[in-house]
C-alpha cells in the first residue's frame, strides 16, 4: 500500500513539473497573462507596475502594438518624453500595417505632447562622461543629438571617473530648444576652478514644429485607452450629491411652509371678512385679526420667495453636479484600456 501511495505521489509531482515547464516554455501565454495584469493595474492606477508588466510582455512576445500601450502608461505617469518615444516606436515598427487614420491620430497626440517637452543639447568637453537627467542615465558624451526631455525643472548630472561630478538644475519650457555646456574639472582642482566650471552656459530657442508627414501609419489593436488633453471641466470642483440633496430639501421645506401659511392666511382672511359684519365683534378684535392676517401674508410671501430662490440654486447645483459626473465619466473612460475600435471597456485583441 505504501509503495502504491509513493508511486501515485511521484506521478502527481511529475505531472506538475511537466505542466510548469510547459507553461514556462509558452511565452505567448505568459505574455497574454502579463498584458491582462497590466490592464488591471492600469485601471487601479498602479501605472509603474502596469509598465513593468507591459515591458515584460514585450520581451516575451515582441509586438509593435504594445508600444502604444506603453505610451499610454507613460502619458498617465506624466513622462511625456518617454510617451513620445513609445509612440514613435509604435509607428516605426508598425509601418504599413497601420492605417492612415490611426497614423493621423497618433500624429495629433505627438503634436500635443510636443508642447510638454523640450529639446536639450548637452555639450561636455570630455568624451565618455555619463549623463543623467533626474538621476536616470540617458547616454554618454558626446551625444548624437539633442535629448527630448520633459518640461519643468530638471536635474542634469555629468559623471566621469577621472573628473569631479557636476549637477545643474535647469528650467525648461515646453516646445523650446535649450543648450547646456559642462567643463569638467579633474580631481584635486582648486575650489575656485571647480566653482567656475559649475556655471552653466545655456541658450534657448523655440522648437521646430513637428512634421505631420514624418511617422509611418498607425493602428491601435492593443491600446490602454485614447488620450485626451486635460479639460478645465475635469479639474474644476463640482458640487457633491449631498449639496444637491440639501438644496432640494430646503426648497421643499420652504415650499411646504409657504403652502401651509398661505392656506392659514386665506382661512383667517375669510373669517375676518365674516366678523366685520357681526355686531358682537368689537373694532379692537377686528383690528387684531387684521394684523394677524397681514403678518401671515408677509410670512407666506417670504417663504414663497425663499422657495423660488432655493429652487433656482438647487437647479444650478443639480446641473453642475451632473456635468461633473459626466466629466468624471469621460475622464475615467479615457483612462480605461480600450483595445481595437471599441469606444470603452477592456478587450484583448493584441495578436502576439
Amino acid at each position: 500500500m505504501a509503495k502504491l501511495f509513493l508511486s501515485a505521489m511521484l506521478a502527481f509531482w511529475l505531472v506538475l513539473g511537466f505542466a510548469g515547464r510547459a507553461h514556462a516554455a509558452d511565452p505567448e501565454r505568459e505574455a497574454r497573462e502579463r498584458y491582462d495584469n497590466a490592464v488591471k493595474l492600469y485601471e487601479e492606477g498602479a501605472y509603474d507596475a502596469a509598465l513593468v508588466e507591459l515591458n515584460r510582455a514585450a520581451e516575451l512576445r515582441p509586438s509593435y502594438k504594445l508600444y502604444y500601450n506603453i505610451g499610454q502608461v507613460r502619458y498617465a505617469m506624466h513622462d511625456y518624453a518617454a510617451a513620445i518615444d513609445a509612440y514613435r516606436r509604435y509607428l516605426d515598427q508598425g509601418g504599413d500595417k497601420i492605417p492612415s487614420s490611426r497614423r493621423e491620430q497618433v500624429q495629433k497626440e505627438l503634436n500635443e505632447l510636443a508642447q510638454r517637452v523640450a529639446k536639450l543639447t548637452i555639450d561636455i568637453d570630455v568624451p565618455g562622461a555619463e549623463i543623467l537627467i533626474d538621476d536616470a542615465p540617458v547616454g554618454t558624451s558626446p551625444l548624437a543629438g539633442p535629448l527630448i526631455v520633459n518640461s519643468g525643472i530638471r536635474l542634469v548630472t555629468v559623471r566621469h571617473p577621472d573628473y569631479l561630478p557636476q549637477t545643474r538644475r535647469i528650467t525648461l519650457a515646453g516646445n523650446v530648444q535649450d543648450k547646456v555646456s559642462f567643463t569638467l574639472v579633474g580631481h584635486g582642482a582648486p575650489a575656485g576652478q571647480e566653482a567656475a566650471s559649475a556655471n552653466a552656459t545655456t541658450s534657448t530657442s523655440p522648437m521646430a514644429p513637428v512634421s505631420s508627414s514624418g511617422p509611418p501609419p498607425f493602428a491601435v489593436e492593443g491600446s490602454l485607452g485614447s488620450k485626451s488633453s486635460p479639460q478645465a471641466d475635469a479639474t474644476r470642483h463640482h458640487p457633491s450629491s449631498t449639496a444637491v440633496w440639501v438644496g432640494w430639501a430646503t426648497t421643499g421645506a420652504l415650499a411646504v411652509g409657504a403652502t401651509v401659511t398661505g392656506v392659514v392666511t386665506l382661512s383667517k382672511n375669510s373669517k375676518l371678512a365674516d366678523d366685520r359684519g357681526r355686531l358682537e365683534v368689537s373694532d379692537a378684535q377686528i383690528e387684531d385679526q387684521a394684523s394677524h392676517v397681514r403678518t401671515l401674508a408677509i410670512v407666506t410671501d417670504v417663504l414663497t420667495a425663499g422657495a423660488v430662490v432655493a429652487g433656482g440654486v438647487s437647479l444650478w447645483l443639480t446641473l453642475d453636479h451632473l456635468s461633473g459626473k459626466k466629466a468624471s465619466a469621460a475622464s475615467a473612460s479615457a483612462r480605461s484600456f480600450r483595445v481595437g475600435v471599441a469606444p470603452r471597456g477592456v478587450r484583448l485583441e493584441t495578436s502576439f
